[in-house]
């Protein structure tokens, strides 16, 4: 699986994605509540267990008070006392409203059962995940290798590329003619591609390395000379391309000590995606 960690430009259509959103976007709130752990002053299961308020008799706990805590400090929030009175407000909202919502028997609700139950099942799924990639250790052989492996794919060109996407080949074919014509790409962009991130900018891409393009794409791109246009469209699981290379330049790439940290949590990153592949293929689902 190809791995990101170096790539400097914002992705397109025809760039490779890496690893399934909704995995990053765990991993991403897992790695929150795993920086923030020092906010904490006592993790301790006494400490956590005892009332931060109470609400109509009802405990509202040190726990819960740090999970909205942590959430807000991963929202770029700065401890303060008006940040743990918010959080107390907040607690102790949330607390006379589920107590009204239990009166009414709406805990009763299929569906608010169900939503419960997903709730604490998307918890679960994050901690498990937080502790496979706390026991995960990525050696620094490993961090050369992958580096070395994505210099090699990068390249020393760097290209910058115009683009249009449509949804099937007729269309792209018309287009193709009509820039051959003397339309001018920009404008044919702008009018009909399918691609919300460069539609407004006339179809044209940030500066970015072969190796970030898909395989049909990076294909065409190669044979490109500068001010050129593909005289074929190309074909991605996106649709239809029309390209045209505007520039290429000379690349660089990070050294290897600027990127052993991104590369090092792409590897932790992969290493989690391969045991949620194991257990898929390990579970029964009928």
């Amino acid at each position: 699986m190809k791995t990101t960690a170096m790539n400097t430009t914002r992705p397109f259509p025809f760039f490779r994605s890496s690893i399934a959103l909704c995995v990053v976007l765990l991993i991403a709130s897992g790695a929150q509540a795993k920086d923030n752990k020092k906010a904490a002053p006592d993790n301790g299961a006494a400490a956590l267990s005892q009332a931060f308020v109470t609400v109509n008799g009802e405990i509202q706990s040190n726990a819960r008070a740090e999970v909205l805590f942590r959430e807000q400090i991963a929202r770029g929030a700065t401890d303060s006392p008006e940040l743990r009175n918010g959080v107390r407000e907040a607690l102790v909202n949330q607390a006379m409203m589920a107590q009204e919502a239990r009166k009414a028997s709406l805990d009763k609700n299929p569906l608010v059962q169900a939503q419960i139950e997903l709730a604490q099942q998307n918890v679960l799924a994050n901690a498990w995940q937080q502790k496979v990639l706390s026991e995960t250790r990525i050696t620094e052989a490993e961090i050369k290798t992958e580096y070395d492996l994505q210099v090699s794919r990068m390249g020393n060109q760097e290209y910058l590329v115009r683009h249009l996407l449509v949804a099937d080949e007729a269309t792209a074919l018309q287009l193709t003619e009509r820039i051959k014509g003397g339309a001018k790409m920009a404008d044919l962009a702008a009018e009909n591609s399918r691609d919300n991130e460069t539609k407004g900018r006339g179809g044209l891409t940030d500066w970015t390395v072969m190796s970030n393009f898909l395989p049909p794409v990076a294909e065409a791109v190669a044979k490109l000379e500068k001010g050129k246009l593909s005289p074929q469209p190309v074909k991605t699981a996106q649709g239809w391309h029309v390209l045209q290379l505007e520039d290429k330049r000379a690349f660089t790439p990070p050294t290897l000590e600027a990127s052993k940290a991104q590369i090092a949590n792409a590897l932790a990153r992969q290493a989690l995606e391969a045991k949620a592949v194991t257990l898929k293929k390990q579970a029964k689902v009928q």
